[in-house]
């Protein structure tokens, strides 16, 4: 089996943060993350917190920390500097053109909202780069495709590889290749070949929590590591990422996760994925799933970020 690193370089584990730092997400985090996402107030400026002016006897100017596009404050206090260099994870479907599927797209469609994005200045890095650190700026687009529909090639081949983009592909194995709506072996291996990340997306798609570990523990381990097993036979290559069918999980599917040798996995949860994996948990990564009704919110959401720093 080949590894991972030697298709692609950018995988490779993070330095474990230092221990000093874990008061940073506590403190920066949080509330950037209220601003964005604040459901009462869609259309808020997403600029960071303007710093309250110096009181008399406190350093400023060169002495404190210029947050962006505030003023002075004094050392100590914590600067936003570090939350600029992140990417937010969408997640497509599928591209028939059926109006009538909630997340199903004509490859127009596609080309479309990839294009608007691009038009307010993001980059599509691949989940790779992102999770190994190496994103800069604040107008990041990871790309994932989950189920392994049998659009997905052409999606990639007409309008992603067009772009320059390499999604990352989650994929539940039991219907690759035995069911008609789904990529069969040949085509998700080509795929996996020309550098597409494949990672898993459960066995059979079940929703793995505490729920059914405590009801099928049979079905449960099933959708983790026979999930992991068929899909590293299919790419001959390590699977190192499980995207949470329907986005549930419970503590206890992290920490199966953990055993079956995951090393990410991805919710459906607002968010930003960051450079500095201090501020990340790497098996609950946030993920927006694009949907025909909330495209036109995931759009909004991105223009305020696209100004959050300007």
């Amino acid at each position: 089996m080949r590894s991972l690193e030697s298709v692609n370089p950018f995988l490779r584990p993070r330095p474990a943060p230092s221990p000093g730092r874990a008061w940073v997400p506590l403190v920066g985090a949080l509330s950037l993350l209220l601003r964005l996402f604040a459901a009462a107030a869609p259309a808020a400026s997403l600029e960071p917190p303007r710093a309250p002016a110096p009181r008399a006897g406190l350093a400023s100017g060169d002495a404190g920390v210029r947050l962006a596009g505030g003023d002075a404050v004094p050392a100590g206090f914590p600067s936003s500097a570090p939350f600029r260099d992140r990417a937010v994870i969408l997640c497509w479907h599928s591209f028939l053109g059926d109006p009538s599927l909630p997340t199903d797209f004509s490859l127009a469609e596609l080309k479309a909202q990839l294009d608007a994005l691009a038009a307010l200045g993001y980059r599509f890095p691949s989940f790779a780069e992102a999770v190994s650190g190496r994103l800069e700026g604040h107008l990041n687009v990871v790309v994932t495709l989950d189920d392994g529909h049998r659009t997905v090639p052409a999606a990639v081949e007409r309008v992603f590889s067009e772009r320059g983009i390499k999604p990352s592909l989650f994929v539940y194995p039991s219907v690759i290749g035995t069911q008609a709506f789904a990529m069969d072996d040949a085509a998700l291996g080509r795929l996996s070949s020309e550098g597409c990340l494949v990672g898993a997306h459960g066995y059979h798609h079940l929703f793995v929590t505490a729920d059914l570990a405590r009801r099928d523990r049979a079905a449960f381990d099933r959708e983790i590591h026979k999930a992991k097993e068929k899909t590293e036979a299919i790419t001959r290559l390590p699977v190192v990422a499980y995207a949470y069918p329907f986005g549930a999980l419970s503590p206890v599917t992290k920490e199966e996760l953990v055993r079956a040798g995951y090393a990410y996995g991805l919710a459906v949860a607002p968010g930003f994925v960051y450079a500095d994996g201090a501020f990340d948990d790497p098996l609950e990564l946030p993920r927006l799933v694009v949907t025909r009704e909330g495209w036109k919110d995931i759009l909004a959401l991105l223009s305020r970020n696209a100004r959050a720093f300007r």
